[in-house]
């Protein structure tokens, strides 16, 4: 997922947390020009630092500047989204201009209830796709490290993908002792249990929506 758009040839450093962030850096100025854009498709309402709010319709684009150093960002979509995928707080190096491309996200547990009321839908992903038909496998080392293989390859199954996905519910899985938030999902018949990031979540017309944990 492409998140930041480079604005120019010649980079600087960029701190770590700024990389994590998908940020791009670009030549050392006293303030950082931040383009923002409104990829999502209700208004988006963003401020920084504690600062007024801006609001940007869909499609639109605006402007701050920002100083080098830590930053507290509250950003939103109209609608029953829980924000964007930008960190609440991040540090800010010395990049002369970054773009942000800002859609909205909801947490699993809200996609999984909008799906189950009929709001949302979910099917597998346009990769390779596992499931597994069980939450619990024993064992240690390297049992639980690839669904081909181990203790995972016999209670596992690749599902094809761009498949539909229905009766989602929220569930915790425990392989090799490490827990994993998971989404129970009945498929073919089957009762499955998918890692999340083998599912995309869509809204009632058909926009892939950004989930995260």
């Amino acid at each position: 997922m492409t998140w930041m758009v480079r604005l120019a040839r010649t980079a600087t450093r960029c701190l770590p947390a700024l990389v994590a962030l998908g940020l791009s850096c670009y030549a050392a100025s006293a303030a950082t020009l931040v383009k923002i854009k409104n990829s999502g498709h209700s208004d988006l309402r963003i401020a920084f630092d504690g600062g007024q709010a801006m609001t940007i319709a869909p499609g639109a684009s605006a402007q701050a500047t920002l100083n080098p150093g830590d930053h507290s960002a509250d950003c939103h979509f109209d609608g029953t989204y829980v924000g964007c995928n930008l960190a609440a707080r991040f540090t800010l190096g010395d990049p002369k201009e970054l773009e942000l491309n800002l859609r909205p996200t909801l947490t699993l547990q809200h996609a999984v209830q909008l799906t189950q009321s009929g709001m949302m839908s979910a099917e597998t992903s346009r990769d390779v796709a596992w499931a597994t038909n069980t939450l619990e496998v024993q064992g240690g080392g390297l049992d639980c490290a690839d669904y081909r293989t181990g203790k995972l390859a016999g209670v596992s199954r690749q599902v094809r993908s761009r498949a539909a996905v229905g009766k989602l519910s929220v569930a915790t899985r425990t392989f090799c002792g490490d827990p994993k938030t998971v989404v129970a999902a009945a498929m073919d018949g089957a009762q499955l249990y998918f890692d999340p990031r083998f599912l995309i979540f869509r809204d009632a017309r058909g926009r892939q929506i950004l989930v995260i944990q």
